[in-house]
């Protein structure tokens, strides 16, 4: 059986997502969040606290629509169709599975300091991270090397942040950006179906 090289990072991408739920499930998830949020509170000060909280917006619904519209603004309207389409449907995947895990987050459990407003819906997984990856994952192709270095780290940047501002366990974040991942490869597949019907007309 040759497997499809296509399918390597959907599959990868899957299995990272379902690896989460199970070690939440079975409650061995704990010892590795633990040592990320010892992480995070160490890392917390007056200075870089602000900036986190405002690098954290990035991964947002609003975040995403003002990335989008900026690459429409300058004049990149597939990236900025792709970015959006892709994004909305991380946001959903991701707020469509919460219900499978009623997590609390870390500041709900006395575990960490929350920096940014309330969010809404369970810990796992984190819509932000989700949005953060579907982003980079469609942005990643058009760049250059080194932006696609830079992108990448931006979403992990991004993922992390959720974990300093108090909202997430790295456990939910490692999801986020799996079903982020997962909805850019379905935004591919769905597009270039729509493409082929439409130039075989």
């Amino acid at each position: 059986m040759v497997l499809d090289r296509r399918a390597v990072g959907p599959a990868l991408s899957f299995a990272v997502v379902a690896g989460s739920y199970g070690l939440i499930r079975s409650r061995a998830a704990e010892p590795m969040d633990r040592p990320a949020r010892r992480l995070m509170e160490r890392g917390h000060g007056p200075r870089i606290d602000p900036m986190v909280a405002g690098l954290t917006d990035l991964g947002s619904i609003y975040g995403l629509g003002g990335i989008a519209v900026s690459l429409l603004l300058t004049g990149r309207r597939s990236a900025s169709r792709d970015v959006a389409a892709a994004g909305v449907f991380a946001w959903i995947a991701a707020q469509g599975i919460k219900p499978l895990l009623h997590r609390h987050r870390p500041y709900e459990t006395g575990g960490a300091r929350r920096l940014v407003a309330p969010p809404a819906g369970s810990s796992w997984p984190s819509g932000h991270a989700a949005v953060a990856a579907s982003t980079a994952a469609v942005l990643a192709p058009r760049l250059s090397p080194a932006g696609r270095v830079a992108t990448v780290a931006g979403a992990a940047l991004i993922g992390v942040s959720r974990l300093h501002v108090g909202v997430h366990h790295a456990t939910d974040v490692v999801a986020g950006l799996g079903v982020g991942s997962l909805s850019a490869s379905a935004w591919r597949l769905l597009h270039g179906r729509w493409a082929a019907r439409a130039s075989a007309r």
